[in-house]
């Protein structure tokens, strides 16, 4: 498993130029990335997420009215499938946005039939988080069950168990039990796919809550094929064969395509998070951070791309860690919440590994840069 990796560098005034919108006029002086209320636009981006929605063009959208047509009735369609459920596999459905995130009902997750399945995993793989409600009842053999019905399930963190030394050995490896309350208020409150850090991160992951706070304490996702659609031809141009480096605590742990190819759908999504990124291969580190800098900006500052979930006891959301990216909102405290994690593992060794996929078809590999005895040890924070 190879990698390429693109040496040449470009300013990040180049990457990130105002593209007709709120560029500097008069006396205006203004230069910075973040123009007309979000980062790095032009004025035809209000075609961008029903554009990556339908797999368009969204600069041909805004030139050509035909063609922005026959997108508008294809999405019309979809979102009318999307509203009436999956009737096959007798599931209810309720998006929660139009490109990301449904919530299912009609399922009990503890017996699901075999039709119900593939019902969740096709609505997986399309909206990139799926949720559930009044699911409390579920043992957590249970839990571990469905997660096998769509693939293997390993340990907390998919192929390791603990993240930080400060974790202690559970006796349940494939359950990561995740509680707060007003003496531990720690909550992932940062944008991150998970486990970035690992050369085999997991596909996705499926969580539960046992006890929910009364108020907040919500978690947002982002479509990262939207987040990767949304950038400019030129700094697509500019990531496609690129590669970032990722780990725990500052270590340099596994090295990641920056576009990643969904082993499933074949999109690419926007494969970097604030959390575990650590620089960008082949680019001097003042310039890295400044270009992770602005394209962070870029990609949290838009709306259109995200669905917010809100819990109660019982509530599931199962996401696809290849396709998504999440947040969870630390605005509960001092309330206390209680959720349990199964963490998914692709069975495929091909398909686990990250990988981009040229025009030519060719796999270009994550390569894991710490030795496998390091990625498995946990970090001292």
């Amino acid at each position: 498993m190879g990698s390429g990796v693109k040496t040449e560098t470009a300013t990040i005034a180049e990457l990130f130029e105002p593209r007709g919108l709120n560029t500097p006029r008069g006396r205006q002086t203004r230069t910075d990335g973040w123009v007309g209320g979000r980062a790095d636009t032009w004025p035809g981006h209000y075609r961008e997420n029903p554009a990556s929605r339908a797999g368009a063009d969204a600069r041909r959208m805004a030139t050509d009215g035909n063609y922005a047509s026959d997108v508008a009735e294809a999405l019309r369609g979809k979102d009318r499938v999307a509203a009436n459920g999956a009737p096959d596999a007798e599931l209810t459905l309720e998006p929660l946005s139009p490109g990301i995130g449904v919530v299912v009902h009609n399922v009990d997750l503890a017996r699901p039939t075999e039709a119900q399945v593939q019902g969740i995993w096709h609505l997986l793989m399309e909206r990139k988080v799926v949720f559930f409600r009044d699911q409390g009842h579920i043992t957590r053999e249970e839990h571990v069950a469905f997660g096998k019905r769509f693939a293997d399930v390993g340990m907390a963190y998919g192929r390791q168990k603990s993240l930080s030394a400060r974790e202690l050995p559970d006796e349940h490896p494939e359950i990561l039990r995740l509680h707060a309350n007003e003496a531990r208020p720690f909550v992932a409150a940062n944008w991150h796919s998970d486990v970035t850090w690992s050369d085999r991160p997991p596909l996705g992951s499926i969580l539960l809550s046992r006890k929910s706070p009364p108020v907040g304490g919500d978690t947002v996702f982002a479509d990262a094929f939207a987040l990767w659609d949304s950038l400019s031809p030129v700094l697509k141009t500019f990531l496609k064969s690129r590669f970032a480096i990722h780990g725990r605590g500052g270590r340099d742990e596994a090295q990641h395509p920056i576009c990643r190819t969904h082993p499933v759908t074949g999109k690419t999504a926007l494969y970097i998070n604030p959390t575990f990124t650590n620089s960008i291969c082949g680019m001097e580190l003042a310039d890295s951070a400044r270009l992770l800098a602005q394209l962070y900006a870029k990609m949290y500052s838009t709306p259109e791309h995200t669905c917010r979930f809100r819990w109660r006891d019982g509530s599931v959301a199962m996401w696809d860690n290849r396709s998504a990216q999440h947040y969870a909102v630390s605005d509960f405290w001092p309330h206390e919440r209680r959720m349990e994690r199964v963490t998914l593992v692709d069975p495929s060794p091909e398909d686990e590994v990250p990988f981009w996929e040229d025009e030519e078809g060719e796999r270009h590999y994550s390569v894991r840069i710490a030795a496998q005895e390091e990625i498995d040890t946990p970090v001292e924070y």
